[in-house]
């Protein structure tokens, strides 16, 4: 990472003691902005009072970022533009939304740390860390009160209007996808079922925060995002060989463009993202410790191969009405994949897993779809043993999205729902078109603008990513605690 201070240097030269108490302006140092005597703290947006501090700054910043012109890599719009917009001429760094589906999380990361960066320095408050709205948690499904405030620059009035209004709640569906996107050991697996709920809160929230071209224009989008990072932090903390994505060289070494509160640019890879609190210097509130893990200078893992149980490569759509798929292709011997489908389910060291290949739409679905995993006439319910996921269209697979297009994926762990299925040779794949918001408990009805084409259906096996050396792990921390 370029243009940047290292901070353990920053403390011996007592630039921290000029930095004053907590919530304190800047002292006119505004490259040591980010350096405060410990990490700072993203907080639960949910719980912060109108007049909250970090609020208060955030208004702040908004309002004097958005007085920017367009073209200064500090102002609001630019920094929009960044994630995605249709402007021209395109100027650096534009359009750069994880241009491929392997960096959601640490482009996401990045993203976030750099603008972090600059609201500090535009809110005057040199520990202004972005809060998170938790909007898996059933109990914080709404939008956070202050962004409901009309008025307020925290405030989008072409959202949705009962989010906006209060009256409407993130679908309780969306919440359970990522309690089961935890279930994954491999990274990218959890990665790319995470994606799926995270799409669909965007499409609920709905106006600007509908599409990649313009969704981070609403202060919503910062939260947002500072929850789904958030969850890359709480995945990996659960162990059981949950590991970072390390011997992958694209992913260790591919560089990204940002700007820093001194509107200068700056380039960052992964690699520079995975200690969030030691590399850059935040953390959340009531996070469990977070996994310092190491790139490792050399390293050549061996690279296992996906086992597919069954693949169905058969191109069909989803519309206004649910739609139902086979799990097993036809003509197969149906009981031999489904014992050997159920061996894998059973197994605790696997994870039996529905992955959706080459999803794509003409246009912003504008709806998601509930998927469930079960036998024939299954009535379907968010909070039974047969629902896997959502799948929530957003960025990726969007045909209109010109910059970088790829197709989507998702993927969905299916183990308890093989266990509750009785005969799993009868199983079928099921996707329930929803809104994606609930208003006084009922869902609003789906509004689908665009189908979707789903062009494979496959039945893998998700386990444990190689682990890094621990000895060169070992080596790599003491180095950087010399540092």
């Amino acid at each position: 990472m370029t243009m940047q201070v290292n901070r353990r240097d920053v403390l011996k030269t007592g630039a921290a003691a000029l930095l004053g108490a907590m919530s304190q302006p800047f002292t006119a140092i505004p490259v040591l902005a980010d350096y405060a005597a410990g990490p700072t703290v993203r907080r639960n947006a949910f719980t912060m009072a109108e007049n909250d501090p970090i609020l208060r700054g955030y208004r702040r910043a908004i309002v004097a970022m958005r007085a920017l012109p367009t073209d200064n890599p500090c102002s609001w719009m630019y920094q929009a533009n960044i994630h995605g917009t249709t402007m021209t001429p395109v100027l650096t760094a534009w359009n750069t939304c994880h241009t491929d589906p392997k960096f959601f999380w640490s482009w996401h990361r990045m993203y976030l740390y750099w603008f972090e960066r600059i609201v500090r320095k535009y809110s005057g408050m040199y520990d202004w860390a972005i809060p998170y709205w938790d909007w898996a948690n059933p109990a914080q499904r709404q939008l956070p009160p202050a962004f409901r405030t009309v008025g307020s620059p925290l405030h989008d009035p072409s959202r949705n209007a009962a989010m906006n209004n209060g009256t409407g709640s993130i679908s309780t569906s969306l919440g359970t996808a990522v309690t089961n996107a935890y279930v994954f050991l491999d990274y990218f697996n959890a990665q790319s079922g995470m994606n799926g709920p995270h799409g669909s809160v965007h499409g609920a929230v709905s106006g600007n925060m509908c599409c990649v071209i313009s969704a981070a224009q609403d202060p919503i989008f910062w939260a947002h995002h500072s929850n789904v990072d958030r969850q890359w932090n709480l995945w990996i903390a659960q162990g059981g060989g949950r590991s970072n994505p390390l011997g992958d060289a694209a992913w260790r070494n591919t560089t990204y463009t940002f700007f820093d509160e001194c509107c200068r640019q700056v380039r960052m890879t992964s690699c520079e993202v995975l200690r969030a609190a030691k590399q850059l210097s935040y953390g959340y509130e009531g996070e469990p410790a977070q996994v310092e893990q190491y790139c490792p200078r050399i390293w050549d893992p061996r690279i296992f191969e996906i086992n597919v149980i069954a693949r169905i490569r058969k191109p069909f759509r989803l519309s206004k009405v649910p739609v139902n798929s086979p799990l097993f292709p036809e003509g197969a011997d149906r009981a031999a994949m489904a014992a050997r489908l159920l061996e894998v389910a059973k197994a605790p060291e696997r994870t039996a897993v529905l992955q959706l290949k080459g999803v794509e739409a003409d246009a912003e679905p504008g709806a998601s779809w509930e998927v469930y995993v079960g036998p024939p006439g299954l009535k379907p319910d968010p909070r039974g043993p047969h629902f896997v996921g959502v799948l929530g269209l957003f960025a990726a697979g969007v045909k209109t999205r010109r910059d970088h297009y790829h197709p989507a994926e998702f993927v969905y762990p299916i183990d308890k729902a093989v266990g509750a299925s009785g005969d799993p040779t009868k199983l079928q794949v099921t996707f329930v078109p929803v809104s994606g918001v609930e208003v006084e408990g009922r869902a609003l009805p789906a509004e689908v603008r665009a189908d979707v084409t789903v062009a494979e259906i496959n039945i893998v096996v998700d386990v444990a990513m190689p682990q890094p050396p621990k000895d060169e792990q070992d080596k790599l921390r003491r180095e950087e605690q010399l540092q």
